[in-house]
């Protein structure tokens, strides 16, 4: 996947010193193992008193080395303070822990104030859960955490492994999301939990992947207005470089359509969540493929894709934008965000040095932070998996590692 031939240029880089190079701060440093956590894998999730909740992937309290953590972020007169509202992994390791262990995907919230997730790992069956964290009565107490589901290994009617991405809620409170293994042909599934009404949900297999249509599913789904559900592979397809898929609901089924398939000389690797814009196109990003030397071994440096509606069922129309490394970047696995005001995609890369924030408007990137511009990256270095959150002007992520304590940290910059 070295070579994209003469169909795709590469765009001019400008550069944000003005604003970016000097506003990012890191609202919290991770203290790592049993005095915090470390790693916060996942995206960020806002409730609507601006107050943050993300998931670390190891550290806390319990476990050996620490099985993750979920925390709260508190804007106040003196900073961010931060709560850790759930360490995981109370008995067992991370694979016997019957409350789950190592959440990387992020967390999404409801209108009562209950957080769900996944874990990648730990469970009845120690491939992973998904979960609900209910915050405590009059806002005194602990949080509960209550398992919804348990995944098995390589269950055909269940699936196996939750990966990077959260999870999706419809307005029934139907919970969407992927696994990266398991189903028919263990190459990962599309699953639904469906409230009964209990407190306990029905879990319905929605898709099981076969390669030919698409493998391991790293991130979860996007929803339409009409309720269909679409996403990414990271491996599968003719040429098994990954696919952007679609699955729809007619007479009680679901029936699942390759939308675009990368074959090596288009990309490859795509991980990332997907973003609609007003206009119905799709816009994602792809860790592999294009023309700069990115990373270890022979790895290229990827891009963002925006992918148009075909016409007459034919496979949409894509276009791409390739990173060049260095302070450009590269290897993208997070996703893009439309910045309604501008138009402009606003992202992350996890190369291009310790990694950086880009802002993309047509054919044009525009580097608004790099990583790592202090001594011992004390501004942190290697952004999540998660996407990033732009609000009231600020952009809002997380970055693996780094910070006060090389654990990671929370980050804005203004925009």
């Amino acid at each position: 996947m070295r070579n994209f031939g003469l169909l795709f240029c590469l765009a001019a880089v400008s550069w944000a010193f003005a604003f970016g190079q000097s506003g990012e701060s890191l609202l919290y440093s991770f203290g790592g193992y049993a005095n915090d956590g470390q790693e916060p894998s996942g995206g960020l999730q806002f409730d609507s008193s601006g107050n943050i909740y993300g998931v670390t992937t190891v550290g806390g309290e319990y476990c050996s080395g620490g099985c993750g953590t979920v925390y709260e972020l508190t804007p106040s007169s003196g900073g961010w303070a931060e709560t850790i509202l759930y360490d995981f992994c109370i008995t067992g390791d991370q694979y016997t822990c019957a409350d789950g262990a190592l959440p990387e995907g992020g967390l999404i919230i409801d209108g009562a104030g209950n957080l769900y997730g996944t874990t990648s790992f730990g469970g009845t069956n120690g491939f992973g859960t998904v979960f609900r964290l209910t915050p405590p009565s009059g806002g005194n107490g602990a949080w509960v955490e209550t398992v919804l589901w348990n995944f098995a290994p390589k269950d055909k009617h269940n699936g196996a492994i939750p990966a990077y991405g959260k999870l999706n809620i419809d307005a029934a409170n139907n919970l969407y999301g992927t696994t990266s293994e398991g189903g028919a042909k263990n190459q990962g599934t599309v699953f639904e939990l469906v409230p009964v009404g209990d407190g306990t949900y029905n879990f319905s297999l929605l898709h099981s992947f076969a390669g030919t249509d698409g493998s391991g599913p790293q991130y979860g789904v996007a929803i339409d207005e009409s309720g269909n559900l679409y996403g990414t592979t990271q491996t599968g397809g003719p040429a098994n470089a990954g696919v952007v898929y679609e699955l729809s609901q007619s007479e009680g089924s679901w029936k699942g359509k390759v939308l675009y398939h990368f074959n090596g000389t288009t990309g490859g690797s795509p991980i990332s969540a997907l973003t609609f814009d007003k206009a119905g196109n799709l816009y994602g990003t792809f860790a592999d493929g294009g023309e700069g030397q990115c990373g270890y071994g022979d790895a290229l440096c990827g891009g963002v894709f925006k992918l148009s509606p075909g016409i007459g069922g034919a496979q949409g129309k894509a276009y791409f934008y390739l990173f060049a490394g260095s302070s450009s970047g590269g290897n993208p696995f997070a996703g893009v965000i439309i910045d309604e005001q501008t138009g402009s995609l606003i992202g992350t890369t996890s190369d291009g040095g310790p990694g950086n924030i880009f802002s993309l408007k047509g054919r044009t990137e525009t580097v608004l932070y790099n990583f790592c511009s202090a001594p011992g990256c004390t501004d942190g270095r290697v952004p999540s998996f998660g996407d990033i959150v732009l609000r009231s002007g600020q952009i809002y992520g997380a970055v693996l590692s780094g910070g006060q304590y090389n654990a990671g940290g929370v980050y804005n910059l203004p925009e």
